[in-house]
């Protein structure tokens, strides 16, 4: 189990934005099979945020207690979304035999967005589209 553990240490970096700093309440989910759409609020931002991924495989939303490999002093990066290099959910999926995803080339990207209180994983064959509703 500890091998384990070790391989799947996750590796992040931060996905620069120029939007705030402070980590956001994720107001809403939204996906229609084309498109997956997440609705943020900050605190120092009246208006809301959308991030919007296309072309997704999976998501999944977790409450950051069930998170807790990601907030360790190594692991933590700054920023509210993340794109994780490794020892994320692709690789945790990984090891069940049923993931096709897996065998379908190395088209995947994994996004992290930290929120306040819940946490977004996303898999994707791009990268995320940032909107502010400015």
């Amino acid at each position: 189990m500890e091998d384990i553990r070790k391989l799947l240490k996750p590796k992040a970096k931060e996905f620069h934005t120029e939007i705030a700093d402070s980590n956001p309440e994720i107001f809403n989910i939204n996906y229609d099979l084309w498109t997956l759409k997440i609705t943020l609020g900050f605190k120092d931002i009246d208006r809301p945020i959308y991030v919007i991924f296309k072309n997704v495989i999976g998501f999944r939303v977790l409450d950051e207690g069930n998170l807790l490999e990601f907030w360790d002093k190594d692991t933590r990066v700054p920023g509210w979304i993340w794109k994780i290099e490794s020892g994320g959910w692709f690789e945790l999926e990984k090891i069940r035999s049923g993931f096709l995803a897996q065998h379908h080339g190395e088209n995947h990207n994994e996004y992290l967005v930290a929120g306040i209180n819940d946490c977004v994983s996303v898999l994707a064959e791009s990268d995320p589209i940032i909107i502010d509703s400015e």
